[in-house]
């Protein structure tokens, strides 16, 4: 659920046109189906390639946050940047609240 929530936060940021958007439908079915079976096979090497995502996640998270706050980091835009009301609903964030904090 959470990586929806960052999914379509980053859909609203980039509005992408009609043909991005079937791709990754595609890509989310294909993947999921992909899984469902791997699991069905070996589920212990599942659970091993959710952490990979979720450390990978981690240090990518990490290094836009990095480059949000330095001003050399290329990511101007996004400290200027509300968060979206989708955004700040999932995650329960003020009306205030910056891209950053998304």
């Amino acid at each position: 659920e959470n990586e929806r929530a960052h999914l379509l936060t980053f859909l609203e940021l980039k509005q992408p046109g009609i043909a991005f958007r079937a791709m990754v439908l595609l890509a989310q079915g294909v993947f999921f189906n992909a899984y469902f079976l791997a699991y069905l096979v070996s589920p212990s090497t599942c659970h091993r390639f959710v952490q990979y995502l979720e450390e990978e996640a981690v240090k990518t998270y990490t290094k836009a946050v990095q480059q949000v706050d330095d001003p050399e980091g290329g990511l101007d835009k996004w400290r200027q940047m509300p968060a979206s009301p989708l955004s700040r609903k999932y995650w329960q964030l003020p009306d205030d609240a910056m891209f950053r904090d998304v």
